[in-house]
């Protein structure tokens, strides 16, 4: 699914397919951790809802429920293309969305052809339904390289939670057969650094990181992740880890009460830094049956709302 530098994205990810090279360890924003923890819902609440409304209907294991709003949307579904040779009907993704009208209600499939697309890519909350479609053969390519510290329009940083390539507040979001560059995740740290900083505030949340068939390089020393809040939640699978990461792995961020309520889990890496001679004993070496929630499609309700263009 993934290649060392590109990542074939099958949903969200906003989040973590970005070219961000400035995790700051500092930036304690409140907005972000409010993004992460709505992108994965909490799905105990969640399957309570779409037991009470949902339909059948033909998916790629013969049978798919569906939210109730989803198949309304798939009944009226319009198709629009974007193509940088003029052939189509927008020439940027950007252009396609800014087109969808607020609060829509179809599902709209944005074909976009072959090419690398340079582009800030924002959809609101109020632009539901939107499917981002390429050519299985040769996929699209977004990039951007926008960081933390990067100036925004208003002169001051953009800070993490503006940083993003691509980022989608709405729901129902779809991606497939894309790639979104530069998810090559690369310290380049001069003293102690963290890669991740999940802030997960109650173990109610259904918020984490999953990182899977990633690549971790740099130059710096780096935890792979520390406790932003009490019940912090990260997983890498099938990744591969340079020497750069501590042979700790993980850090409590000074307080120990937390070393019981986080969860840090690591599955089947590769690589000198996934030894893990020296983790901390508090991390988890996951099992098959632990590391499946966070490697399919279960852990974002996929059964509810992926469904084919």
């Amino acid at each position: 699914m993934a290649s060392k530098s590109h990542f074939l994205f099958f949903l969200l990810l906003s989040i973590f397919c970005l070219k961000s090279s400035s995790w700051s360890l500092l930036d304690t924003e409140r907005d972000y951790s409010r993004w992460v923890s709505w992108n994965v819902n909490n799905h105990q609440k969640r399957a309570m809802l779409v037991a009470k409304s949902t339909v059948q209907t033909p998916g790629a294991d013969g049978k798919l429920v569906l939210d109730g709003k989803l198949r309304q949307a798939e009944m009226n579904s319009v198709r629009v293309t974007v193509s940088q040779d003029g052939t189509g009907d927008f020439k940027t993704i950007t252009e396609a969305i800014y087109s969808i009208p607020p609060y829509n209600t179809r599902r709209v499939i944005i074909a976009i052809k072959p090419g690398v697309y340079r582009e800030k890519i924002f959809i609101p909350r109020t632009v539901p339904f939107v499917t981002f479609l390429g050519d299985s053969s040769e996929p699209p390519t977004i990039t951007g390289n926008d960081t933390a510290s990067v100036s925004g329009k208003d002169g001051k940083p953009l800070r993490t939670y503006q940083s993003a390539t691509v980022a989608v507040d709405a729901n129902y979001f779809v991606a497939i057969n894309m790639k979104f560059e530069n998810c090559h995740l690369n310290s380049i740290a001069k003293k102690v650094a963290s890669l991740t900083a999940q802030k997960r505030s109650n173990s109610s949340l259904a918020s984490g990181f999953s990182f899977k068939d990633s690549t971790i390089t740099g130059s710096g020393l780096i935890y792979l992740g520390r406790a932003w809040g009490d019940y912090s939640r990260v997983i890498f699978s099938y990744t591969f880890m340079d020497k750069i990461i501590l042979p700790q792995g993980w850090n409590d961020w000074g307080d120990q009460r937390r070393d019981s309520r986080v969860y840090y889990g690591e599955y089947k890496c590769t690589g000198p830094g996934a030894n893990l001679t020296g983790r901390v004993a508090w991390a988890r070496v996951l099992t098959d049956e632990e590391a499946r929630p966070f490697i399919g499609t279960y852990y974002v309700e996929g059964d509810t709302w992926l469904i084919s263009p």
